[in-house]
């Protein structure tokens, strides 16, 4: 009976060491789970609301969130982040400048701008690229240039996918190290032309996977902040008109002024009538006396006639 017990409590312990073991590599796996999870999200804001960074909660109204992004760098993490903010500023042409200026002291630079005038305001976009360790200082820096309507920070973990394509580049150069040598023993032509084109082919997947990696490198170097910026329109005031309403219309200022320009206009109309007389009697003059020459003629030839043949009448 006793050499039962002691059995049953060693097969209990044994269960119960193996148990805590399947447990504790569940917690690692689900810890892991998570860390690999967490540099990748998206994290967004609004002007109207409060939004938490880091746990902090910031009031957005005029300010900037804290866009931290930490320090991936230790963790080995490939990690590209992206911000997106809508500004309302006084000046547009001027903000650009500033946030351009400001990106070139925090050693980044301007990837893309545009700008466009409009009848009352002036509306722009400018991407900026930025280190990932200057990104709060960037974006606090935007906060005191206008008022930030809207911002969001994206992550993307890139981290398998870069150390895939450095484990092919390394397996791509051992392959082209193999192939020079091959190629520098070989005799027969046809085995040169042969191990040539794979030779070729090898190259150039070493330089899109280079090429692959120097995107990677930069996407991940420096984060893409992109602003779009508006300028505050400034309402204009009303046109008063000074003739409105009955009292200003028949005021003495009105009546004079009203006076003035009857008799301008009247003096205007009548130097414009004779002027038009006198422009239709030039017009006429020539035919007149052309037209009254021929009539008085007539008339004199006419009584020249009449007066010989009383004559002959009364002889």
């Amino acid at each position: 009976m006793l050499k039962k017990i002691k059995y049953f409590v060693i097969v209990s312990a044994i269960l119960l060491v193996l148990a805590t073991g399947c447990s504790s590599k569940q917690s690692a796996r689900n810890l892991s789970v998570a860390d690999e999870a967490s540099p990748s999200g998206t994290i967004q804001s609004d002007s109207k609301t409060p939004a938490s960074y880091d746990g902090t909660t910031v009031d957005t109204n005029g300010a900037v969130p804290n866009m931290d992004v930490g320090n991936a760098d230790e963790s080995g993490k490939k990690i590209i982040f992206t911000v997106n903010m809508n500004l309302e500023v006084a000046d547009t042409a001027l903000t650009m400048d500033d946030l351009t200026a400001s990106a070139v002291a925090l050693g980044g630079y301007v990837a893309d701008s545009s700008f466009s005038q409009q009848d009352t305001a002036s509306i722009g976009s400018i991407s900026l690229r930025i280190p990932p360790d200057k990104l709060k200082e960037f974006t606090q820096e935007v906060g005191t240039l206008g008022k930030i309507l809207h911002s969001e920070m994206s992550s993307q973990d890139v981290t398998d996918q870069y150390y895939d394509v450095q484990s092919r580049l390394t397996n791509a150069e051992a392959q082209e190290t193999q192939l020079l040598a091959i190629m520098g023993q070989a005799v027969k032509i046809d085995d040169i032309l042969a191990v040539r084109s794979e030779l070729n082919s090898v190259q150039e997947e070493i330089e899109v996977l280079k090429g692959q990696i120097r995107l990677m490198d930069n996407q991940v170097g420096y984060s893409t902040v992109i602003i779009s910026i508006a300028q505050t329109v400034i309402p204009s005031s009303p046109e008063v008109d000074p003739n409105k309403g009955v009292v200003a219309r028949w005021s003495f200022e009105y009546v004079w002024q009203s006076i003035q320009k009857g008799f301008t206009n009247s003096g205007s109309f009548t130097l414009n009538a004779i002027g038009a007389i006198f422009i239709v009697l030039s017009y006429l003059i020539v035919p007149l006396i052309l037209i009254g020459g021929v009539v008085v003629g007539t008339i004199c030839i006419v009584r020249l006639i009449t007066k010989r043949h009383n004559r002959k009448k009364k002889q």
